[in-house]
């Protein structure tokens, strides 16, 4: 009894402790929102500019030196976001929503003769939250940033990342992947399960599709434009017909 009874409590303290890690997975991806589920997010598509690679880029944006701005595909940038590609190339990786009023410059250093800028790029499957600022230089796959958020120049973030709304990442920071940071300055929260690589890369492409355009496509404007043109043509047709049955006033010649 007394060898058997450690070796009974051993395993099943192994099993809670197993049980215990899946139910703080689901706990955590609860909290956090990752719905899956999402109503659909209409927008203007005469708003919006939609490249060959699937990007949907706003008008009311702002991209500084466009030809030192690579976006891979299917990425989304709404109003207000100003890219500043013409400090240096910015690069942003598949399916990255970047939502209104977004600024990613890219990160700088001062030197005695001046200052230098250096390239920033973003991976795969980043969603950046409102009025969110990013001087970083580098971004892993997989990285969600809050509303109004800070990012402190020079930082290094890594794969599957996640910092909360109003947080201010100091400058030269690093982030180890799988890592929550929140606060003023930001510090480390809790530690993610695997499972976030999988919950964020569907949560990403998720909105992406859902991200429908509406406007002149749309099945009601195609009607509407239809009884427009048939009236149009109704109207050109009556004028003709009045114009033909008008009669013509014969003027003198001294006229």
């Amino acid at each position: 009894r007394i060898i058997f009874i450690p070796l009974v409590s051993c395993y099943t303290h192994k099993n809670t402790s197993q049980k215990m890690a899946q139910i703080t997975a689901t706990y955590w991806a609860e909290q956090h929102a990752f719905d899956v589920e999402r109503d659909t997010v209409e927008y203007m598509k005469a708003e919006y500019i939609v490249t060959a690679s699937g990007n949907k880029v706003s008008r009311k944006s702002v991209l500084c030196g466009s030809q030192n701005i690579m976006i891979n595909g299917k990425t989304i940038v709404k109003e207000g976001c100003l890219l500043r590609g013409d400090l240096n190339s910015i690069k942003l990786g598949r399916f990255c929503v970047l939502h209104e009023n977004t600024v990613i410059r890219p990160p700088y250093k001062k030197f005695v003769k001046g200052i230098a800028f250096f390239p920033v790029q973003l991976g795969d499957n980043c969603m950046v939250g409102q009025g969110t600022v990013i001087c970083a230089a580098t971004i892993g796959n997989c990285v969600r940033f809050g509303e109004n958020c800070y990012v402190g120049r020079r930082s290094i973030i890594k794969d599957c990342v996640v910092i909360d709304d109003n947080s201010v990442l100091p400058e030269h920071s690093v982030c180890p992947p799988f890592t929550r940071w929140a606060g003023q300055p930001a510090h480390l929260v809790e530690e993610l399960p695997e499972s976030t690589e999988i919950l964020l890369t569907e949560d990403s492409k998720d909105y992406y599709e859902k991200f429908i355009p509406v406007g002149p496509s749309g099945p009601g404007w195609q009607s509407a434009t239809r009884k427009l043109s048939v009236i149009s043509k109704l109207n050109v047709a009556g004028r003709s017909a009045g114009q033909a049955k008008s009669p013509t006033v014969p003027r003198s010649p001294e006229n």
